[in-house]
């Protein structure tokens, strides 16, 4: 056999060397799992709450009237903290006996239900205490919602997605430059109302959390 033959041959073997080594790089990628957290928040737009009311009496007319009375009061304290009567709503007001309710009891027991609306989001922690000092039987946890949720979610995922990208990195390091993105798993904090800071000056902040779960192959 010829040098040129030899050459031949070992440029073959060293070519089916490389393409065997290169198959197992390639087709056999590191899986790696990385979180990232995103947040997003801007002031809300509004925020809404129900004022339930009672009142029990052994005359059905005056459960009525005192549960009447109760209702124009609630609206007089919720008017003074500047929501007025076009931003609330009434059910109808609902008569039970007592004894429908509990077993033996007499006379009449008169509700009803009262559902206010405010963008004026700060008051609403005050207004529900006062709501109370005004004869509310329960007052709701206040949904507090603004406009464009979806731009919102969006920035919290992308906020998400970029953190969890850096911590790919801090995972496999600078040499590991092939990186394909294979699944993404998200949750959301999704409900307005525990999307909701409540805390001091924040109080009227609406803050969106979303967190991703990323599965990269690396190689």
């Amino acid at each position: 056999m010829d040098i040129d033959s030899q050459k031949k041959y070992l440029m073959i073997g060293l070519a089916l060397i490389v393409t065997v080594v290169f198959g197992m790089w390639a087709f056999s990628p590191t899986e790696v799992v990385v979180t990232g957290v995103g947040r997003a928040n801007v002031s809300a737009t509004s925020a809404t709450f129900n004022i339930s009311l009672s009142s029990i009496n052994q005359n059905s007319a005056d459960a009525l009237d005192d549960l009447r009375k109760k209702s124009a009061n609630i609206k007089a304290v919720l008017a003074e903290n500047y929501i007025t009567a076009d931003n609330v709503t009434e059910t109808q007001i609902t008569l039970t006996p007592a004894a429908a309710i509990v077993v033996n009891a007499s006379g009449y027991q008169a509700t009803t239900t009262l559902t206010a609306k405010t963008s004026n989001v700060a008051i609403v922690a005050d207004t529900i205490v006062k709501m109370y000092g005004a004869g509310a039987a329960i007052v709701s946890q206040p949904i507090v919602v603004v406009e464009n949720q979806e731009v919102l979610e969006q920035e919290a995922f992308k906020e998400a997605l970029k953190n969890a990208k850096k911590s790919l990195g801090d995972t496999v390091g600078p040499l590991r430059l092939i990186r394909k993105m294979v699944g993404i798993q998200q949750a959301s904090s999704g409900n307005v109302a525990t999307a909701t800071k409540t805390e001091g000056a924040n109080q009227d902040v609406f803050e969106v959390v979303k967190a991703v779960s990323v599965t990269y192959r690396v190689w």
